[in-house]
């Protein structure tokens, strides 16, 4: 199935002949993009730093209030160490990319049992390889559901 969806998203970013790139540059922006989904199911703070850039900041939504941080905090709260108790439950995946020479962005959603949210990112090829440099966020609190 992944392999599915990863042929289906390498067919939408190369479909466009103004933006064309070479299969293996989109593979080269995934790399930062798995490492991130990794991280969110593995709560491992490697998997966090090999998808960031050391300087890069988070800005976003969640539910009404503004926030903006810094790639550190944002590590230091969501690598745990270890899978979230309803991780079985948890859906994410990357939902678009796009790549114009050096600069990548890509859109991942995520659907948890109390979460929903989609993250911007804006990827930049540096000496070593891709990564995030910004992760704009919009997420919200679904409703509570009601038990009949």
């Amino acid at each position: 199935m992944r392999t599915f969806l990863h042929a289906c998203l390498l067919a939408l970013v190369l479909a466009s002949p103004a933006h064309a790139v070479a299969p293996s540059e989109v593979d080269d922006v995934m790399v930062p993009l798995k490492a991130y989904l990794e991280g969110h199911a593995t709560g491992q703070e490697a998997a966090f730093r090999r998808a960031f850039a050391a300087d890069a900041v988070l800005i976003g939504h969640r539910d009404d209030a503004y926030r903006k941080g810094t790639v550190d905090a944002y590590i230091a709260r969501a690598a745990g160490g270890r899978s979230a108790p309803d991780e079985a439950q948890r859906r994410r995946w990357i939902a678009s990319v796009h790549v114009t020479g050096r600069v990548a962005t890509a859109v991942i959603e995520l659907r948890y049992p109390g979460m929903h949210a989609l993250d911007h990112m804006t990827l930049v090829r540096f000496a070593d390889g891709w990564r995030i440099v910004v992760k704009a966020y919009d997420a919200v609190t679904p409703p509570a559901r009601v038990a009949r």
